[in-house]
C-alpha cells in the first residue's frame, strides 16, 4: 500500500468531486429528458409531403375537442389551400367533422395557425390527422391522454 501524501491526497479528492459532480449532472440531466408540459401522447409530429414539411403539435385532445398547431414550410410549393376544409380528423377510425382554421391564409411558402375539432376525444383513442391537397397527404397519428 502506497502511503497517501498531501499531493495523493489532493488528487483523490478531486477525483471525488469530479465523480460526485458528474453524477449531479447525469442525475439533472435524467430528470430534464421528459417533458413536464406534455401530457403523455401528445407532441409534435414532424412528417415530409412532398416538398411541404409539415410539423404537427397536438395541443389538446380531450372531452373539449381536438386543437393542433400546424406549421407548413416549402420552397417550391404555394400553400393555398384551405385548411379547414383540407383537414380530417379521425377517432377511433371515426371521421370527425367541423374543423376551424385560425392563422394565416393562403398562399405563400410558410404558414402557421390553430387547426381545431369540437368532437369530444375520449381519453385513450387513437387520433389520426390527415393534411390532404399538398404533394402528398400529410398524416399525423397520436393517443388521448
Amino acid at each position: 500500500m502506497l502511503p497517501v501524501t498531501p499531493h495523493r491526497r489532493t488528487i483523490i479528492l478531486l477525483v471525488m468531486a469530479a465523480l460526485l459532480i458528474g453524477g449531479a449532472i447525469v442525475w439533472w440531466s435524467v430528470g430534464r429528458t421528459t417533458t413536464e408540459s406534455e401530457p403523455e401522447g401528445m407532441g409534435t409530429r414532424t412528417v415530409r409531403a412532398g416538398a411541404v414539411e409539415v410539423r404537427m403539435t397536438a395541443l389538446t385532445l380531450d372531452g373539449s375537442g381536438a386543437t393542433f398547431r400546424l406549421e407548413f414550410d416549402t420552397h417550391s410549393v404555394t400553400l393555398d389551400l384551405d385548411l379547414a376544409s383540407a383537414s380530417q380528423l379521425r377517432v377511433n377510425g371515426q371521421q370527425a367533422m367541423g374543423a376551424t382554421w385560425t392563422g394565416s391564409g393562403p398562399g405563400g411558402h410558410h404558414r402557421e395557425g390553430t387547426l381545431s375539432f369540437a368532437t369530444p376525444i375520449p381519453s385513450g383513442s387513437g387520433v389520426e390527422l390527415h393534411v390532404t391537397g399538398l404533394p402528398q397527404d400529410a398524416v399525423g397519428t397520436w393517443t388521448a391522454p
